[in-house]
């Protein structure tokens, strides 16, 4: 662990559960960051070693530990729907961007 992501860890463990949440700029300006770029990816880097950390869009907004298996579910779920929110978006600019350059010699996109 590096160091950003043990002071990110040291906040949040202030921050367990959704109704505690702190946004990602509040953690960036205590660490001293101009913008929470660093703080995000020292959170990916947090659930990749296992820490639960989650986040919520709705007030409280920000990011927490989630405190139960329930807050846990809750985010997962909330992914999950964005993933099929994200896919939809992708789907629709494939199909106007192919309409959009249709003609053009590349018509396949990624």
């Amino acid at each position: 662990m590096i160091d950003i992501q043990r002071e990110v860890l040291k906040i949040l463990e202030y921050h367990q559960g959704r109704e505690n949440a702190i946004k990602g700029q509040v953690i960036a300006s205590r660490l001293g960051h101009k913008n929470d770029r660093a703080v995000r990816l020292a959170i990916r880097e947090l659930i990749a070693s296992g820490v639960p950390v989650a986040s919520s869009v709705q007030e409280p907004q920000g990011f927490f530990i989630a405190e139960t298996y329930q807050e846990a579910l809750d985010y997962m779920r909330s992914l999950r729907e964005r993933l099929i929110s994200d896919a939809v978006r992708r789907r629709d600019f494939k199909v106007g961007a192919y309409r959009y350059f249709e003609g053009a010699s590349q018509k396949r996109l990624l």
